[in-house]
């Protein structure tokens, strides 16, 4: 069986082609520079945390005030 080499070629040539745009295209700028500002996390963790402590201090005045209704009672 015999191999048509013109179509090879063409084919590699092609794939080698594709291969070297995308590479062209890579920015390397993006991984220079952080795509995370830790201050950014720092403010979201705290606000987070705030968030939390707010929900649990208000579950706690519910539970005291419902004791305080049913020693009333």
């Amino acid at each position: 069986m015999e191999r048509n080499s013109d179509f090879s070629n063409y084919n590699s040539f092609n794939n080698s082609q594709n291969y070297n745009q995308f590479e062209s295209q890579f920015d390397s700028s993006m991984y220079e520079t952080p795509m995370i500002n830790p201050v950014m996390q720092y403010e979201q963790a705290y606000m987070y945390y705030r968030y939390l402590s707010q929900q649990m201090d208000y579950k706690i005045k519910c539970k005291e005030f419902e004791k305080l209704n049913s020693k009333s009672s």
